[in-house]
């Protein structure tokens, strides 16, 4: 069947994005060049490219049609990049998602997107083995045995080498799916268009990074996340680059030491990185690495001042998001103001509006409204959200922000804000003075039930190791005091291990409104 959301047009121009950005690489000079760098073995476009041909040509060979959706659960690996290139080059739709679900979550995707094909490793497969047989899903399995009935293992389905010719797409045709990260209800699938893919190498990639043939990318973002996916996969196919692959967890200590190794040239991470990484005694990065990327969430400007003055790096902050694909936003190597998002990049536009989708002023608080050539083509069968997510060709973003002289500061996420007394408050601006204390390393802000059925507000904070006092709680409830109007203190201070994150990074909230308050 075709892709959802492809255009019916007669005889519209064919355009396949695998043929675009990964085979643009098949020419004298770049063919032989290295893609995907693990230690140990190397990658060149050549090699990638028949691969790619071959995990396409056999995800068909499954019985799979144009349209059909593949599932793709393993870790950072160079099987993960042949399957998405392969799917799409094929007209199958890969939705790639994070390695460690649970059997339920696996089966809730399969059974939302009706995937008709999985491809999985170590990693999930005790997960999506179970999921897949009780779905009746071909599922392919990497680097294993085969454990149990319907597995196929990868290098009897997509490792023996075979030509494939691309299918007839078009640039409006759906090529992937992207899961939103679900921290405030089950997710829901964004489509991404052919022409998205094409599209996204133009904004940060461009005009912030000027990314070419020799530099070397390494994300701790991972590949089944929007932002990993574009830093690790589309992105360096797209100028020539390459592309160290790394399926281990993100420890910034070891991390630190593959940094050292591999030397790349650009390093894309998320704030809670470079939080980790910028408190290791010992840790330095190599003279390799010219720009740094930050994403995911806000970077607080206490943090971008430690790690720049600790490795001469000012990381840029930028805001993007799934059903943006990318970057819509950045700082930009001469144009830096810590505790911003950036501008707009060319080619995309941003308004902030409040609830009556009317224009604020200039310095107050409202919704981002982004326009721009990747925005999603929809919400996988939820055509009422889709509709309240577009207005024209604009879309809302979810982001609570401000805009002065051009630039963005994000504040949270709109599902964050809560209401006191019939005030709106936003969570951020008490993190931001609770991260100001020398002893909090990280601070989250929730509503909570006391029992009194009124809300009230919760601080969770992560102590910073080497701040030697003695009552934390005590001295943040007097620095909220002296900065804060009264209704945003919070109620209670509770000092935690750590925050509950998703596998992208961010902090799920919904957990800690769940933890009971041990402290009045």
């Amino acid at each position: 069947m075709r892709a959802l959301g492809s255009n019916q047009a007669a005889d519209p121009p064919r355009y396949n994005a695998t043929t675009d950005l990964l085979e643009r690489n098949l020419v004298a000079g770049r063919a032989e060049r290295p893609y995907l760098v693990r230690e140990g073995r190397t990658w060149t476009y050549e090699e990638v490219v028949e691969a790619t041909d071959a995990a396409g040509s056999g995800l068909l060979g499954l019985g799979l049609d144009v349209g059909d959706r593949v599932l793709v659960a393993t870790r950072d690996r160079v099987e993960f990049v042949f399957a998405f290139w392969g799917a799409i080059k094929a007209g199958l739709v890969p939705v790639p998602v994070a390695s460690g679900l649970s059997a339920a979550d696996v089966h809730f995707l399969l059974s939302d997107s009706e995937a008709r094909g999985a491809v999985c490793d170590g990693a999930s497969a005790s997960a999506v083995l179970p999921a897949t047989r009780r779905s009746d899903v071909p599922c392919v399995l990497v680097g294993g045995s085969v454990s149990g009935e319907g597995a196929l293992t990868w290098e009897e389905v997509c490792g023996r080498p075979a030509s494939l010719r691309a299918a007839p797409t078009t640039e409006d045709d759906v090529a992937l799916w992207l899961y939103t990260s679900g921290t405030t209800g089950l997710p829901k699938a964004a489509m991404h268009r052919h022409r998205h893919l094409r599209a996204a190498p133009s904004a940060l990639s461009r005009q912030v990074i000027a990314m070419e043939p020799d530099d070397v990318v390494l994300s701790v973002s991972k590949m089944f996340f929007a932002y990993g996916l574009g830093n690790s996969v589309y992105l360096p196919a797209a100028a020539g680059a390459a592309v160290v692959v790394d399926d281990a967890p993100v420890v910034p200590g070891r991390v630190e030491g593959l940094l050292n190794r591999a030397r790349p040239t650009l390093l894309f991470g998320v704030p809670a990185f470079f939080d980790g990484l910028s408190r290791l005694e010992e840790a330095r990065l190599p003279d390799s690495i010219r720009m740094v990327i930050s994403a995911g969430e806000a970077l607080a400007e206490d943090l971008f001042a430690r790690f720049r003055d600790r490795f001469g790096l000012p990381p840029l902050d930028g805001l993007g998001s799934t059903e943006a694909l990318h970057h819509v936003t950045s700082n930009r190597p001469h144009d830096v103001l810590p505790g911003s998002a950036g501008r707009p990049l060319d080619g995309y536009e941003a308004r902030v509006l409040d609830p009556d989708q009317q224009q604020v002023a200039e310095g107050e608080s409202g919704e981002l409204w982004i326009r721009g050539p990747t925005t999603f083509a929809g919400y996988w069968r939820r055509p009422e959200l889709t509709a309240r997510t577009y207005s024209g060709d604009w879309m809302r973003t979810g982001d609570l922000v401000r805009m002065v002289e051009g630039r963005l500061f994000c504040e949270g996420r709109l599902d964050d804000l809560v209401k006191l007394g019939g005030v709106w408050v936003a969570p951020g601006e008490i993190e931001e003075v609770l991260r100001g204390h020398p002893g909090v390393a990280e601070a989250a802000v929730v509503t909570s039930d006391d029992g009194s059925g009124v809300p009230v507000l919760v601080a969770f904070v992560r102590r910073e190791p080497e701040w030697d006092g003695s009552d934390l709680p005590a001295e943040l409830r007097r620095s909220c005091r002296r900065r804060l109007a009264a209704f945003k203190v919070p109620k209670s201070f509770e000092v935690v291990s750590e925050l509950p994150r998703t596998p992208t990074g961010k902090l799920k909230r919904f957990v800690l409104r769940e933890q009971p308050s041990t402290r009045p």
